[in-house]
């Protein structure tokens, strides 16, 4: 397998378009190479589509809606990656597959951003969730168009693998093809950036706390948009 640092190194146009539906998508799936980007001068754009506002909450919210919680949270998380740039659109929780308004306004925001690289999600959608599998559809429509910016989509190797990615789509989620090995100062940023969405229990999810992640979850697994290969991909039932 690559590393992921000589394939950003070979990119001449350094934005890197980070474009996922939820907040807390971004950090548990690319708070490395939002890291590792930068330290290739990159300048990093973060899109969030929705605000997450349907999802269940694992703490008290004392007044304030949930997309108050997730929006304030986000912040946080931006903030422990050092990323200035970040954007979070009010599109429907749970519902880009049947909407398409959203569609066009990221069409418009890729073409007036003009990045050189984009990360997403792969057709899998990893968890299954409809909205992650929509806007790896539509960031891939996008790319085929004609732009010039590459894509790399998030994948997974060993017990992350395991624990995250569901059994119903592993058949579509590609196989890595790059690897970024963290060191220990990057993983505490980017573990304590996914654990700033407290809202969202993150701990019982992957089944450790931030800390103990920062030995034990070191990489992330990236593989890469080829034109001419035909992918796949299902959506199955899932409870928002």
């Amino acid at each position: 397998m690559k590393s992921i640092d000589s394939y950003l190194s070979q990119i001449t146009n350094k934005k890197l378009l980070v474009v996922f539906p939820h907040p807390d998508d971004e950090s548990v799936m690319a708070g490395g190479i939002i890291q590792r980007a930068m330290t290739h001068g990159f300048q990093v754009t973060v899109l969030t589509l929705t605000e997450g506002d349907r999802g269940k909450i694992h703490i008290s919210g004392k007044g304030r809606s949930v997309a108050e919680i997730r929006r304030q949270e986000m912040a946080l998380a931006m903030s422990r990656l050092g990323v200035m740039d970040w954007i979070m659109w009010r599109f429907d929780d749970g519902k880009l597959r049947q909407k398409n308004v959203w569609r066009d306004r990221l069409k418009n925001f890729i073409s007036d951003t003009k990045p050189g690289l984009i990360v997403t999600y792969d057709l899998s959608g990893v968890t299954s969730h409809p909205d992650h599998i929509s806007a790896s559809l539509e960031v891939l429509r996008e790319v085929k168009r004609g732009g010039t910016a590459k894509l790399l989509w998030v994948s997974f190797e060993g017990f992350m693998k395991d624990r995250i990615v569901d059994k119903r789509v592993l058949s579509y989620l590609k196989s890595p093809k790059y690897s970024l090995r963290l060191s220990r100062r990057d993983a505490a940023k980017k573990w304590r950036a996914v654990f700033a969405h407290k809202s969202q229990g993150l701990g019982g999810f992957l089944g450790f706390p931030w800390w103990m992640l920062m030995f034990v979850a070191r990489h992330e697994w990236y593989s890469e948009f080829e034109p001419d290969a035909k992918y796949k991909y299902k959506f199955v039932p899932f409870k928002i």
